[in-house]
Parts: structure tokens; sequence; C-alpha cells
């Protein structure tokens, strides 16, 4: 409850303002930072909030918070986000009031191994899904007590699923999503508790080509303007996937597409790997023509992996 109260508080502030806020993930300074769309300059002055993964470690200690890639913002006032090459992935507490947080706020972690690449909570189940993509896999992790399914230290390890090159994972239209080399998934989460697991809705989904090329699924994101669309980005496109008639539409034949979101004004927002495959910018770009950018934001040592809107209502 404490929570949702908080990001209720938050969401509030946000859906009040003029434009809208995005969560950016740099890997350079092991921050997630969130900064108004319209702000001028993306600098300290422009944060709204911020997260730091920073950890002492010694010369012999493995950093399992380097590297931050991802985050989801959810109605349970957390902020889920992954590292890659063997590290965490967690969930962090937003507390109104709070202009930061740091890994003391951390309130449930794991390490699912494998280069992980995503995290997802299913809405009232408490459970967990996480992506890795070497080789490839999901794991689910489930709360042992199905009668109190918020007491996040009764949340454990359950099951692997087997997918090449797991990246996207998400939660859309009571469905489990995920991308893998060359398909889309569809599951649903039957259970509850202990019982909980996954079961694939019907075939993958094969993801469009390019040039016959194969097509490694990365992306997932879900659009706020259209609650039938998912925005799903692979090695050298991206592309709506409409969740009712199962038809893919290509939208940008722009390659190592990093992260890429939808506003419910129309506009996109994207990060596309260029130096040392991280962005360095958030591009913008309009509903009529995707791939042609209006603007961006960001600065020229950052290592943005991933940008998303900083609101839990899409759906």
């Amino acid at each position: 409850m404490i929570f949702k109260q908080a990001l209720l508080s938050l969401s509030l502030a946000i859906s009040t303002a003029t434009a809208y806020h995005l969560a950016v993930v740099d890997q350079n300074t092991k921050t997630v930072r969130v900064f108004p769309r319209d702000a001028a300059k993306w600098n300290k002055d422009a944060i709204y909030w911020s997260f730091t993964a920073d950890q002492d470690v010694g010369w012999f200690e493995h950093d399992d918070w380097a590297d931050l890639d991802d985050v989801k913002i959810r109605k349970t006032a957390d902020l889920g986000y992954w590292l890659p090459r063997g590290g965490k992935v967690g969930m962090v507490d937003i507390i109104a009031g709070h202009e930061s947080a740091d890994l003391d706020d951390v309130v449930w972690q794991a390490t699912p191994g494998d280069n992980p690449h995503s995290l997802e909570r299913i809405p009232y189940l408490g459970a967990f899904v996480a992506s890795s993509s070497t080789p490839g896999k999901l794991t689910l992790y489930v709360p042992t007590d199905a009668s109190d399914v918020n007491d996040l230290s009764k949340i454990k390890k359950s099951h692997e699923y087997e997918i090449p090159k797991a990246h996207g994972v998400l939660w859309h239209s009571g469905k489990l999503w995920a991308t893998g080399e060359d398909y889309l998934y569809k599951f649903d989460v039957v259970g509850k508790g202990k019982s909980i697991k996954l079961v694939m809705d019907g075939k993958k989904i094969a993801l469009p080509k390019v040039s016959g090329r194969a097509s490694n699924g990365h992306d997932l994101s879900a659009s706020y303007k259209d609650p039938d669309a998912l925005l799903v980005t692979h090695t050298a496109a991206a592309y709506t996937y409409n969740v009712k008639t199962g038809k893919f539409k290509t939208l940008m034949k722009v390659d190592k597409l990093k992260s890429l979101v939808q506003h419910s004004s129309g506009e996109y927002a994207w990060v596309r790997g260029e130096k040392n495959e991280m962005g360095q910018y958030v591009s913008f770009s309009d509903e009529s023509a995707p791939e042609t950018v209006t603007d961006k934001r960001g600065w020229g040592d950052a290592e943005f992996y991933k940008a998303k809107i900083f609101d839990p209502d899409y759906e």
C-alpha cells in the first residue's frame, strides 16, 4: 500500500505537467535519471528523479550492479531494472517526496545469470520474470505464500524456460510477451503461489526479416497511444505488432535500436547504439515519419541503453 500511494503521488505530478517524462538508463554513470522530455538541456538541474547503482567493490570482486540497461515503472510503485553480464535484476522503492534513490532502496533482487536483459512483474500474482540472452532463457520467480504475494522476502526462483537469445519481456493485454532469436513469444501465466507457471499461447511468432537476415528480437514496449500495439525492435528494424490481429507493420528500418517507446501524443522516443554500442542521445520523431529525427536530448559521453516513459498507466 505504501508503494502504491507513493507512485500515485508521483504519477499525479507527471500527469499534470505540460509534457511527459522519460527514465533514461546511462551505463557510464550507473544511473537511471528521469528528465522532462521538453527540458531545454538534460543536465543536473533538470533531473526529476534518479537512481544510482554505485557500489564499492575491491579489485577481486565482481560489481553485480554495473551496466544498468532496462527500466520499467509499474503500479506497485517499484522501479524494475535489470543488469547484464551475470548481474542482478531487482525492484527499487520509489518514495513520494524523495528525489533520488540508491542501492539501499532495493526491495527485492535476484541473480538469474546468463546475461539478463529485462525484468517484468506479473500483476496481482506477485511473480517476476527475467529474460537472459546467453544462450537464452526466461527465469520465473514466484511467491511461496499465495495468500501474501506482496511479501518480497518470500519470492523464490521457480522455473526456467528456454528461449534462444531472450531479450525483451513485457506484460500486456493479460499475457506475458518475450522476444528472442527470430521470434516473438506469447505466454499465459497460470496458477497461484508456488504453482505459477508460464504456458505458451499458440505457436511462437516469426519476426519479420530484412533482406533475408536473421532477426534477433531486442526491445519490447507498449504503445501509450494504441492499446493494441506492441513496439518490437530487432537487429535491423522496428515494428508494431497488433495483439488482436497478429499482424506486424514496419515502423523504422533502423538498426541497433536499443529502445523504442511511443507517447500518447503519438511521438516516438528511441535510443540507437552508435558509439561502443551505446547511445549518446534520445531521439524523437513524429508518428507520421518515425525515422525522421525532429529533436534529441543527451550528451557526448553518455552511454544510454534504454529510455522508457515514466508512467505505469499504459493499459
